[in-house]
């Protein structure tokens, strides 16, 4: 059985992809880039282990949402694409969509492919690759940080173009934890996560 190690999870998102979507966040990146959203995700640390079965739970209990798909995010989702893969496929099968975020470019995804990716890109929807570039900030297109960061339709499932189509630029949400923390999604140069 594979097992990820989870950084969060949102339910039912709308801010991180077209329509309502379950969002994973996996924990680890080695991108380091200067300026990213979530640089307690960066770390190579245990935070949350749960197997892709418990994950796949979660995403039928979100299927009753309305949800139209997940999102893989991070950290480096493609560090973990082994137990992503079997997500996608899953997911997939239940007719929901995926959307990847990768600091990876598709190429070098192609060419240096750790265990997982292939079959991970196989079963997605839409990669959005490329470090983040802080100098380069995109102000036109929905759920990206800059400019150099690319739209790759992979399926079919979703027109070229729907990141900049319709009212979803600048969208963040804000959600208060039992704990009392504040998180915020979405927009990337708006998203951080808050202690209150």
């Amino acid at each position: 059985m594979d097992y990820l190690n989870i950084a969060a999870c949102i339910p039912c998102t709308e801010a991180e992809g077209p329509g309502k979507r379950f969002s994973l966040w996996l924990q680890g990146c080695l991108q380091r880039c200067p300026g990213c959203c979530n640089p307690e995700m960066q770390e190579f640390v245990p935070r949350r282990i749960v197997s892709v079965d418990e994950v796949l739970q979660r995403i039928e209990q979100a299927a009753a949402m309305g949800i139209e798909g997940i999102t893989l995010l991070g950290g480096e989702p493609m560090l973990q694409a082994k137990g992503l893969a079997v997500i996608a496929r899953e997911c997939r099968r239940r007719s929901l969509s995926v959307v990847v975020f990768s600091g990876y470019t598709l190429r070098q995804l192609q060419r240096d492919a750790l265990p997982g990716v292939h079959e991970l890109l196989a079963h997605s929807d839409i990669l959005v690759d490329g470090p983040f570039i802080a100098t380069m900030p995109d102000l036109t297109r929905c759920w990206v940080g800059s400019t150099n960061q690319r739209f790759h339709f992979l399926s079919g499932r979703y027109p070229s173009g729907i990141e900049s189509a319709g009212p979803c630029r600048d969208v963040a949400e804000l959600r208060r934890l039992p704990n009392g923390a504040c998180v915020i999604n979405g927009a990337p140069r708006m998203s951080h996560f808050l202690r209150s």
